[in-house]
């Protein structure tokens, strides 16, 4: 069932309002285990699915998942099973959920002026999969016998009304200064191991300022001219591709949606 977007901010703020407000848990725990985040992913997965629109072009999936996977088998989690999606949305954005789900609006696609800069923004995404932001804000937004409910399945309209405001957000939560910080720091690192430039992020923010306007990718603290600045800091003495000769197409082919 797809909720309405006018309703939504109403029906949520009670809900969802800890989460994205980032109340702390006793000491930041996480009381989700690994195996219940990849279980809780899939379930969000089938809601978001439903409500987004997903692109049925299968050279943009391909060339999504293949630099997806090629990112995550420099993370610790290789050894998981990820899953990538492209979503019908000129709106500049990409988003991860728990349970190693990223999803990537062809407007990111379309805009991004080089492969690494695209790359940049996949391999934040998945830098906060990896850190486990996601089910670390929710151990903050929820008590535990709430949450295992939750992940186990025992309460879906919870995960149904959570996946509508991944939908309405463009996003999976508000996440802050520090998991930001550390999704840029492990991105410069999983894309120096993969071969890409990591300067490819810093572009990317850079250029995206410069043009002015919203951007929900890098809507959130700190702003990112010192995010581009951090990024910069961390790429000194890293070197590698900005191109693969796909991207252009790519590119191309995504502006079309």
């Amino acid at each position: 069932m797809r909720l309405s977007r006018t309703l939504l901010p109403f029906a949520l703020a009670l809900l969802l309002g800890p989460l994205l407000a980032g109340c702390a848990t006793l000491g930041g725990a996480n009381y989700v285990s690994l195996e219940e985040e990849w279980q809780l992913g899939q379930q969000l997965e089938a809601d978001i699915n439903r409500q987004v629109r997903l692109v049925d072009d299968a050279t943009l999936q391909r060339y999504v998942e293949q630099v997806g996977q090629q990112i995550v088998r420099e993370t610790e989690m290789a050894n998981l099973p990820w899953r990538f999606h492209v979503i019908a949305d000129d709106e500049i954005n990409a988003f991860n959920i728990p349970g190693g789900v990223v999803y990537v609006n062809t407007g990111l696609l379309a805009q991004s002026g080089s492969a690494s800069e695209f790359v940049g923004a996949l391999s934040h995404e998945i830098a906060h999969g990896v850190a486990r932001h996601g089910t670390r804000r929710l151990s903050q937004a929820y008590e535990a016998n709430l949450l295992a409910a939750v992940v186990l399945g025992g309460n879906p309209g919870l995960v149904e009304q959570i996946a509508a405001q991944v939908v309405a957000q463009g996003a999976f939560a508000s996440f802050s200064r520090a998991d930001e910080r550390e999704a840029d720091a492990l991105a410069v690192q999983y894309m120096a191991g993969a071969g890409w430039d990591p300067e490819g992020l810093a572009r990317l923010l850079e250029r995206l300022v410069s043009q002015g306007g919203g951007i929900a990718l890098f809507s959130t603290h700190p702003a990112p001219q010192e995010r581009a600045a951090n990024v910069r800091a961390l790429s000194r003495g890293h070197t590698g591709r900005d191109d693969d000769g796909q991207f252009a197409s790519v590119r191309s082919r995504a502006a079309r949606y």
